[in-house]
């Protein structure tokens, strides 16, 4: 189960029960799907349940300006999943920035602001190498697309307040 608490500052944090947190998966392989545990959270102190999901439509616009979540060629950005009181799942793109450290796993990705009306539950990046042909598209392109990188979920027992590195 997860807590989700917003102060007037914005600042959101959020708890789980690591027994029943939610479990991101599914982010491989020659597919746009996803897949995730059954969860419970909460919501400005109501208490809501999100149900499994087996290869699920991933969301194919950021949450916040309800653009495309594209990439290209030596880019990488930090992507944070979270549910609505209603179980919507919605995704939130952080910059985008310069990757070219693809040995040394170490270009921080600066997270997404997230609205205290979801509950965050997993956050990941995606690096697009050099050999990334065009533009890579969240939940529109496979997973293993050319040029991507895999893809290491950190599922979330509290919302971090400092960015991801690349893995």
């Amino acid at each position: 189960m997860s807590l989700n608490l917003e102060q007037s500052s914005s600042l959101t944090a959020v708890f789980a029960v690591a027994s029943a947190g939610a479990a991101l998966t599914g982010l491989s392989g020659g597919a746009t799907t996803y897949s995730s545990s059954a969860f419970g959270f909460a919501l400005n102190g109501d208490h809501y349940a999100k149900g499994s999901v087996s290869g699920g439509t991933t969301p194919t616009t950021d949450g916040n300006s309800g653009a495309a979540m594209t990439l290209t060629a030596n880019q990488a950005a930090a992507f944070v999943w979270a549910v609505d009181s209603s179980g919507t799942v919605k995704v939130y793109k952080g910059a985008t920035v310069s990757w070219t450290d693809t040995t040394a796993n170490s270009t921080a990705c600066p997270l997404p602001s997230i609205p205290g009306t979801v509950t965050p539950f997993a956050a990941h990046t995606v690096q697009a190498g050099s050999t990334t042909s065009g533009t890579w598209t969240f939940g529109s392109s496979n997973w293993n697309a050319t040029g991507i990188s895999s893809i290491t979920v950190r599922n979330l027992c509290q919302l971090r307040n400092q960015p991801l590195l690349t893995t």
